[in-house]
C-alpha cells in the first residue's frame, strides 16, 4: 500500500481523480468551490487541490475531497477495487475490519515532516493557507481534515481523534472536541479535573488510512488509532517522537504542529458551519474553549494542507467513509446481540452526515423482529434521529426503495415508535439555542429523542401479503440480453 499522501496521491492521479485549481483565495473561494463541486458535481467526485494561492509561497497547498468517491476509500483501506458500488463497501470493509490484528506505530529516528521546523518565537500559524470556510465564520480553521494527538497520562493510551481546530493567533489555537469523544474525556477528566497541562499535537496531512481512523469512532477506550490504521495497512506507521510535547508524531505527515493546553485557559472558539448543515454548536456565538499553545511546527516542502468542508449535504470528504463506517459497526453490533437474519445497513451520508437517517434491512424471521433491530440499531450514536427497518427485497442503500417500503408497508399507528429522553451532543441542531446557553462550557448534559419506523410487513400476515408488481430476475436477464444493444444507453449497467 501507499506510505504517506503523496504516494496515495499519485494513485488517484492516474486515474483521473485530482483536480487541480490555481488562484483560489484562502476566504471563502476555496472552500466555496469544494462546497458546489461536492452538492452539484458530476461523480466520481474529485480531490481538489489548489495552488498558487495569493498571498502564499509558490508550493504550498490545500485539498480539499479527501475521500469523496467510493474508489478512493477502496484504495484507502486496501479494498477490492472492482466493488465499489454502496453495499459492497460495507460487506468488504465489514469483512476485513472482522479479520484485522492491531499493530502498533514503529519509532523512526527522522521523516519528511522534520524537513523544515520552526520554534519559539518564530512559530507563526499564519504561514499556512487555513481558509475561512462559511461567509458567517468568524475565524479561519487549520485544523478540519487532521488528527489531534493525546496521551492518557496514567495509562500512556495514545489517542487519535478529528477535533476541529481554529487559528487564533501567529502561535495559539482554539481546540473545539465534542462531550462524548475520547478526546473530551482524556483532557477534561485525565488533566483539567487534576490540574494537569495537557501535551498535545496536530497533524495534517495524514496518510488517509490513519484520518479514516482518526475521524471514525473505530476504536474503545484504551486501544490507539496508530495500532488499528497499522492494522488497515498491514504494516507499522512510522513515528518520531515529538520534542517538546513526548507524542508519536506521525513521520510522514505534511504539517505537525506540537503545543499544550492550560486549564482554565479558554478562546473565544467560531461560529463555524457545521457538518449537519448549520451553526449548531451556539448558533452565532462563540463559545469558550481551550487554548492550544503551540511550541513547534514541523513541515515537508511543499506542504499540503488538507481540508473538509462540512455545509448542507452531501458534503465534503468524510460523510461517505462514515457512512461506511457506522452501516458496518451497527451490522456488527446487531449480530453480538444475537440479532439474526440482517441482510443489510446503509448510513445516509445526505442526512446531515450519516449518523441520522439509517437503514437495516433483514430478513424477518419472527414477529417483532423488525422492532428489535430498530431498538439496538438506534442507539449507534447519540444524533441516531432515524432508524428505519426494511425486508430483504429493499437495498437499504437505495432511497427510493426504502420510501417505497415506508410508504406502502408501514401503518403509522403501530409501526412508528418514539425514543424519549436520549442523550444528544452540542452540534445537534434540532435542541434549542436557549436549552445549550444553560451551559457555558463543555461537557453539556443535552437530550433529544429518537424514531423507530417498523417498515416491514407484519408476519402475523404473511399469507395475504399482497403480491409485488415487479420485473422477475429472469425476466430481467432475458430482456437484458436481448436488447443489450437499446438498453445500455438507458438504463445504468444494463448487461
Amino acid at each position: 500500500m501507499h506510505t504517506d499522501l503523496r504516494e496515495w496521491l499519485e494513485v488517484a492521479e492516474s486515474r483521473g481523480e485530482v483536480k487541480h485549481i490555481a488562484g483560489a483565495n484562502w476566504d471563502l473561494e476555496m472552500s466555496g468551490i469544494a462546497e458546489l463541486v461536492q452538492a452539484e458535481g458530476k461523480e466520481p467526485k474529485p480531490v481538489l487541490m489548489f495552488e498558487d494561492i495569493p498571498g502564499y509561497p509558490k508550493g504550498y497547498r490545500t485539498l480539499f475531497g479527501l475521500l469523496s468517491s467510493t474508489s478512493r476509500i477502496a484504495t484507502t483501506l486496501g479494498l477490492p477495487e472492482d466493488q465499489i458500488d454502496r453495499m459492497s463497501l460495507v460487506r468488504n470493509w465489514r469483512q476485513k475490519s472482522r479479520e484485522l490484528g492491531l499493530i502498533p506505530p514503529k519509532f523512526v529516528t527522522s521523516g519528511p515532516v522534520l524537513t523544515n521546523s520552526v520554534t519559539g518565537d518564530d512559530v507563526d500559524l499564519l504561514k499556512f493557507p487555513s481558509p475561512r470556510f462559511h461567509e458567517l465564520d468568524r475565524g479561519r480553521y487549520i485544523g478540519t481534515c487532521h488528527t489531534v494527538i493525546q496521551k492518557d497520562p496514567d495509562t500512556g493510551w495514545v489517542n487519535l481523534g478529528t477535533y476541529r481546530v481554529m487559528l487564533v493567533d501567529r502561535s495559539r489555537l482554539a481546540l473545539h472536541v465534542l462531550e462524548s469523544q475520547h478526546g473530551s474525556i482524556i483532557m477534561h477528566q485525565r488533566y483539567f479535573a487534576h490540574n494537569r497541562v495537557m501535551p498535545v499535537a496536530i497533524a495534517i496531512g495524514l496518510d488517509p488510512a490513519l484520518w479514516w481512523t482518526s475521524c471514525q469512532p473505530l476504536t474503545p477506550l484504551g486501544v490507539s488509532e496508530y495500532d488499528y490504521a497499522g492494522g488497515i495497512k498491514g504494516e507499522p506507521i512510522e513515528v518520531i517522537e515529538g520534542r517538546y510535547s513526548g507524542l508519536p508524531l506521525p513521520a510522514h505527515a505534511e504539517i505537525v504542529i506540537e503545543g499544550e493546553c492550560h486549564p482554565g485557559d479558554l478562546v473565544d472558539e467560531g461560529p463555524f458551519g457545521e457538518w449537519c448543515g448549520y451553526y449548531a454548536n451556539l448558533g452565532l456565538s462563540p463559545v469558550p474553549e481551550p487554548v492550544i499553545r503551540v511550541k513547534a511546527i514541523y513541515y515537508r516542502d511543499d506542504p499540503i494542507l488538507t481540508c473538509e468542508h462540512p455545509a448542507i449535504p452531501p458534503h465534503d470528504s468524510s460523510a461517505l467513509g462514515v457512512a461506511i463506517i457506522d452501516s458496518v459497526v451497527i451490522w456488527n453490533r446487531l449480530e453480538a446481540a444475537g440479532i439474526p437474519g440482517i441482510n443489510g445497513v446503509w448510513c445516509y451520508s445526505e442526512a446531515a452526515g450519516a449518523m441520522c437517517f439509517n437503514v437495516i434491512s433483514i430478513q424477518q424471521m419472527y414477529p417483532g423482529h423488525a422492532r428489535d433491530v430498530g431498538l439496538i440499531a438506534s442507539h449507534n450514536s447519540e444524533i441516531n434521529r432515524y432508524t428505519i427497518v426494511v425486508e430483504d427485497d429493499i437495498d437499504p442503500s437505495d432511497l427510493k426503495q426504502v420510501i417505497w417500503a415506508m410508504v406502502s408497508r408501514c401503518m403509522p399507528d403501530r409501526g412508528i415508535q418514539m425514543l424519549h429522553h436520549c442523550g444528544s451532543k452540542s452540534s445537534d441542531p434540532a435542541i434549542p439555542l436557549a436549552e445549550k446557553k444553560k451551559y457555558r462550557v463543555a461537557p453539556k448534559p443535552l437530550l433529544s429523542s429518537k424514531v423507530i419506523i417498523d417498515a416491514c410487513r407484519p408476519l402475523e400476515w404473511k399469507e395475504d401479503w399482497y403480491p409485488i408488481a415487479k420485473i422477475s430476475g429472469s425476466l430481467r436477464n432475458k430482456i437484458t440480453e436481448k436488447w443489450q444493444a437499446v438498453l445500455s444507453s438507458l438504463v445504468r449497467e444494463a448487461r
